[in-house]
């Protein structure tokens, strides 16, 4: 692996000042740098250039550097399709050399361990700022352009796996607003929603492990000793409501509904395929009633 200064394999200037008009052009400030990636469709409008417009524009391959603060974000800017600038505050980098990929740069200029060398480089003033000059001087590892690619690559799945991670927790979030909400005015949860959905599976899960196998009377529910070809299969009234369908000596329910009549119509199916014994139980955890799908070749009640 070889080093270089950054001055050696790429040409570093500033932005161009910035004046807000919004009949004006797109620029690039610090806060589109955050988390090292250029989100379009965001950028801020400004009056064009007072030098050069073709000069000033950004290319596809500058890597963006924000030098007011105490982080200097980095991002590579990937595609344009129109004219796009940078402020004052935003170090243009411009690589000269094909040994050293964006991507790879801005990455590595985000890693704390170069965040903590460009702190010290920043000046003391009210807002830190990193000058180009001391920029300039940093020292950049080159390694192979196959392992650029795979740090770059693994980056990419880093900062995806991180964007889902919080749209997964404003979706969990949401739920469990929606449930408190609805428990607080004593609405159920309506049919067909995904939350209604999880919110039995939390309770169905609670009650694994609160409460031992459905006994019926003093004995509980197995297979042992079960009539039936395949065993027994019960429906019993949920601790939080609702009926759930188990099978004999199971630790957990095999489905959950909302009525009585519904747990018994999929519990008779499940019966009758399995050639087991079904046993509807009551309110009170008492067998009412007794199918057997085994033994009886003309499934007639037993």
């Amino acid at each position: 692996m070889t080093k270089a200064l950054l001055h050696e394999i790429a040409a570093i200037r500033n932005g161009t000042t910035f004046k807000a008009d919004d009949g004006g052009v797109p620029f690039v400030q610090g806060r589109h740098l955050r988390g090292g990636y250029i989100v379009p469709g965001d950028f801020a409008f400004g009056a064009p250039p007072v030098r050069s417009f073709a000069e000033a524009q950004l290319r596809s391959g500058d890597v963006l550097v924000d030098t007011r603060g105490t982080v200097n974000w980095a991002a590579p800017v990937e595609t344009i399709d129109s004219p796009l600038f940078a402020i004052l505050d935003i170090a243009i980098v411009r690589l000269s050399s094909a040994r050293v990929l964006p991507a790879y740069l801005a990455l590595f200029l985000n890693l704390p361990t170069t965040q903590s060398a460009l702190a010290m480089m920043r000046s003391t003033a009210t807002i830190p700022r990193l000058g180009l000059g001391a920029l300039a001087e940093l020292e950049i590892p080159i390694p192979s352009i196959q392992v650029q690619e795979r740090m770059v690559a693994l980056d990419y799945e880093r900062r995806h796996q991180t964007h889902l991670n919080e749209k997964l927790g404003e979706a969990r979030n949401r739920l469990t607003d929606e449930i408190l909400r609805r428990s607080a005015e004593g609405q159920p949860m309506p049919d067909g929603n995904p939350a209604w959905a999880i919110h039995r599976q939390t309770n169905l899960a609670r009650e694994r492990l609160a409460n031992p196998p459905f006994e019926e009377g003093n004995r509980i529910m197995s297979n042992k000793k079960s009539p039936g070809k395949g065993g027994t299969t019960h429906v019993v009234p949920a601790k939080d409501g609702g009926w759930n369908v188990k099978r004999g000596g199971a630790s957990r329910a095999s489905g959950h509904f909302d009525t009585k009549q519904q747990a018994v119509d999929r519990a008779r199916e499940i019966s009758r395929n399995a050639q087991s014994e079904l046993k509807i139980h009551n309110q009170d955890g008492r067998i009412a009633q007794s199918d057997s799908h085994g033994n009886d070749p003309r499934d007639v009640k037993g």
